[in-house]
């Protein structure tokens, strides 16, 4: 697995995480994350949650 592969892995996770939290507590969590590691990757990582959601939902 490459450095790449293994980055990417970790963000889908991550957000999964997020998704797994009850609806009120993702934002804060968001939030947090982008005070640590700043707003472009909250941003990144708010895109990968709903990309993550709407893989979810498509799927039976």
């Amino acid at each position: 697995m490459t450095p790449q592969q293994t980055e990417q892995r970790r963000r889908e996770c991550e957000a999964r995480h997020i998704l797994a939290l009850p609806y009120d507590q993702r934002k804060p969590e968001l939030d947090a994350i982008g005070r640590r590691r700043g707003p472009a990757a909250q941003k990144y990582l708010e895109a990968e949650v709903k990309r993550q959601h709407r893989l979810k939902k498509e799927t039976p």
